[in-house]
């Protein structure tokens, strides 16, 4: 087995890639509080007095947090994927990077072409 160490991570690769992970996390929260302010809304319209229609408030936050979730994690993610690699590429040449372990592949782990 070959051990490599990373000395330098590029910020804004690392960056770009820790923002889009949080906007899929947010996306997927977002799903799930749209869901929650669709049911929460719909259980107190049988509570609210004749006349006053809390659907569409149900539907906006519920929206809202689809769009706006995404985009809050992406920055956010952008933002904390830039300051973790600029910490990191301060201390690994200190601390020494992480390292890593990779296996050779042999003739008969790759799989033949099709």
């Amino acid at each position: 087995m070959e051990e490599r160490t990373i000395r330098n991570v590029p910020a804004m690769p690392f960056a770009m890639m820790m923002g889009a992970i949080n906007a899929v996390i947010g996306f997927i929260a977002g799903i799930i509080m749209a869901i929650f302010f669709w049911a929460s809304i719909m259980s107190i319209v049988g509570q609210v007095p004749n006349g006053v229609d809390l659907t569409g408030f149900g539907m906006l936050f519920g929206l809202g947090s689809i769009i706006l979730f995404p985009i809050m994690g992406f920055i956010g993610g952008l933002i904390q994927g830039l300051i973790i690699a600029v910490i990191y590429n301060f201390l690994a040449p200190r601390i020494g990077g992480i390292k890593l372990r990779f296996e050779e592949e042999t003739e008969s782990s790759v799989p033949p072409p099709p």
